[in-house]
């Protein structure tokens, strides 16, 4: 899975991850588990940053478990405790509103917990069952409860999924994406808003970080030239925009993950 970037801490965090089944591939991102591990004790720290996307996170605590939801519009600075098991589904933008029906207005920035939404759901069995299994096992089970969702309540508004993915190749502009489709500039922002929780903007922000993360990491390209291969203007546009949505520069991103990956 190239476009995953793994967390810096990913082996102490005992991260595991898989892509979903190729029929989820529109909607979800990826399944993942960490903690769990006996030895591990220290809380693990951990940058989260935008995409348009939402984590379902469930926590398998010994009291009772915590489910919660995150759609995360800014970069997000989390402490994992390690000890407790936690298992999770990342969405693509707009894939929790197709797959689930939530609207990402009532997860913007912090972790609500989904209490009076797990029964319609039909996740209260599916929680239940993984305190019994393994971490693989408890993954295989969430894809499982998802194609389910997927066959028996199909999607919500496909078109805005094929928008979200047309705004994240960065080959057009928002607003000839939407004409092409019959939508006014009005009724696509408003559209966005309503179910994927951004603005176009943010939307072409998101992928040009994203793209700019993975070139950072994966090629020795000085930054102006990954500021212009990711549609900015110049190499002080691209440092501007780098920094206002992970609050570091480029240049100390790719130091720091770099340094990171040599010493894993």
């Amino acid at each position: 899975m190239t476009e995953f970037i793994l967390p810096s801490n990913a082996r102490s965090l005992n991260l595991r991850y898989r892509s979903p089944d190729k029929r989820l591939e529109s909607w979800v991102q990826c399944l993942w588990s960490v903690g769990g591990a006996i030895s591990l004790t220290d809380p693990q720290t951990e940058k989260f940053y935008p995409d348009a996307g939402a984590s379902l996170s469930i926590k398998l605590a010994r009291s009772r478990p915590v489910v919660t939801l995150c759609f995360n519009t800014t970069t997000l600075i989390d402490t994992l405790d390690t000890t407790v098991p936690c298992l999770g589904i990342r969405f693509r933008a707009a894939g929790a509103h197709s797959l689930l029906g939530l609207s990402p207005e009532a997860f913007t920035d912090i972790e609500c917990h989904l209490d009076n939404e797990l029964v319609p759901l039909g996740l209260v069995p599916v929680v239940e069952r993984l305190y019994s299994l393994d971490a693989q096992q408890g993954l295989n089970l969430l894809e499982t409860w998802l194609l389910h969702r997927l066959e028996h309540q199909p999607p919500l508004n496909g078109r805005i999924t094929r928008i979200v993915q047309a705004i994240g190749a960065l080959h057009l502009p928002p607003q000839e994406i939407g004409a092409t489709l019959g939508l006014t500039r009005r009724t696509l922002e408003r559209q966005l808003k309503r179910e994927v929780g951004v603005t176009p903007g943010q939307l072409v922000a998101y992928a040009r970080l994203d793209r700019a993360r993975h070139a950072l990491l994966s090629t020795t390209l000085p930054l102006t030239d990954i500021a212009l291969h990711c549609g900015y203007y110049d190499q002080a546009h691209f440092t501007h925009a780098f920094q206002s949505l992970t609050y570091e520069t480029p240049a100390a991103y790719r130091k720091r993950k770099l340094s990171q990956i040599y010493k894993a």
